[in-house]
């Protein structure tokens, strides 16, 4: 049997006793499955979600979990360590923003920031980790005004 026809009778041996609980542990759920029942396969998913039953999906194609899930789990080394939607997962995810000075800039400012880590910094250009709202950082980046040099302050004479 082809691959095709091998997830399709996965898939119907999985739903056609109606469970109230459905566990689907299949690398690319979808995969080797026409348009036409790949559409069917998600509506089956949302039928059995409707009716008040639970689907576990296990899949790394996030494109199809965005599209199948209210919620999401992930699994790392036999342990849940997140459950959130999948718009809650991407406001946590970790994003990487650089800025480049005209000259070297202190990065205590911006490593002293809630959910900012300074991955690297010199000759003016620094590269940050921030999860969460990016607004504090570019304050942070405005006040040290990207057009005046950045060394220690100069004192008085």
């Amino acid at each position: 049997m082809s691959k095709g026809n091998r997830q399709k009778i996965g898939l119907v041996q999985a739903f056609m006793h109606r469970p109230d609980l459905l566990v689907l542990v299949l690398n690319e759920p979808t995969s080797g499955l026409d348009p036409l029942l790949q559409d069917e396969f998600q509506n089956l998913i949302r039928e059995t979600v409707a009716d008040g039953r639970t689907v576990f999906l296990s899949s790394h194609e996030l494109d199809e979990v965005q599209r199948l899930v209210d919620r999401l789990a992930i699994i790392k080394d036999g342990s849940i360590v997140v459950t959130d939607t999948v718009e809650g997962l991407r406001r946590a995810a970790p994003r990487t923003i650089q800025f480049q000075f005209a000259a070297a800039v202190d990065p205590a400012p911006f490593a002293s920031l809630d959910r900012v880590r300074v991955l690297h910094c010199a000759d003016g250009r620094i590269s940050l980790s921030v999860t969460g709202s990016v607004a504090p950082l570019l304050r942070g980046a405005a006040a040290l005004d990207p057009g005046r040099r950045h060394g220690p302050p100069s004192r008085p004479g």
